[in-house]
Parts: C-alpha cells; structure tokens; sequence
C-alpha cells in the first residue's frame, strides 16, 4: 500500500525554547501533562532523550478502547537546532493496522504568543480496508492541549508585599 501522510499544527502558548526543552523529556512529560491517558512511559534502552533510545508506552483504557494498549517505540532523531523529535513504532496494537508508523514533532518556530507544534505522521495501511487513523489527529490536539497547560500551570508566580518603618518591599518568586 502506498505511504499516507497527515500533519497537524498548533499554537501554543508555551514559548519555543521551553517547549523543546520539556518536550525533550517526553517520557516524563506525558504522563504528567495527561494522566488521564498515559498510565505511563518506561525506557528500556537507552537514556530516553536520544536516538537509538526505545520505550514502552501504556495508555489507559477508555471509553474508546477498554483495555491499556501498549506500544514500543524507537527515538529516531533530536535535533536541538530545529527542534524536532521523532521516532518509530516498532510493535503494539497499531502495528495491526499501520505499518511503518513514524511521527516527527517539531516546535520551534516562534510565534507572537508562544511555539507552533507541528505533529506530522506518516504510516501505511496493512491493507485497503483500515480506515485513515483520524483518531490520531484528536488524540494530537490533546497532546499539544495538555502539555501547553501543564506548563504554563508549571510555573507559579507569587507575589507579596512586606512593609518595614515606612519601606515596602515586593517580591516576586517563579518557580519553573
């Protein structure tokens, strides 16, 4: 079957260098950003933040899919310089219906309110009946939803005055 292609792209409001930076550490992130999905990441070679590195993912059951679905995946590139990650499935459900499923995200290109995430997916089908994975592009939306606001909600300001004989003073502590 001949190559299928679809790319999505976002804005966030999370600027670029800091969504690469966390983006990086995606076996970590996910997780955390959508807990609702992932019941988690497990890097079985490697260090997960390179290529060559290969994980497991486990989503949770939904109302979808009632049982976890796992999946092996294999960190094909970090390009520090573009921002781009991407990586291949090497086995789990998907596997059944796409062949060659590789994904690149990339988000560094500035925006005026933060980074434009560009998740593009390139499969075959196993065969003509296997319905485009439209399902990925929801799931995709989510993603960059969930990330988004798990970082900006990351970093907490707190401000306060103190006063002293006559002097104030205002601090201002960010944690991130």
């Amino acid at each position: 079957m001949a190559a299928s292609k679809f790319e999505v792209e976002l804005e966030s409001k999370t600027s670029p260098e800091k969504l690469w930076k966390n983006l990086k550490e995606f076996v970590t992130l996910f997780p955390k950003a959508m807990p609702d999905v992932y019941q988690g990441i497990e890097v079985i070679e490697g260090d997960g933040r390179s290529a060559g590195s290969i994980f497991v993912s486990t989503m949770k059951p939904s109302e979808t899919k009632p049982v976890a679905s796992i999946s092996k995946e294999r960190i094909e590139i970090v390009d520090d310089e573009k921002k781009i990650l991407s990586f291949t499935f090497l086995e789990g459900e998907f596997s059944e219906n796409y062949k060659n499923l590789k994904v690149e995200i990339s988000g560094g290109r500035g925006t005026k309110s933060g980074a434009l995430v560009k998740y593009t997916s390139e499969f075959n089908k196993a065969n003509e009946k296997v319905l485009d994975p439209n399902l990925f592009k929801g799931y995709v939306v989510k993603l960059v939803t969930d990330v988004d606001d798990y970082l900006l909600k990351k970093v907490m300001r707190t401000f306060f005055h103190t006063k002293k004989k006559g002097e104030e003073k205002m601090f201002a502590f960010v944690i991130s």
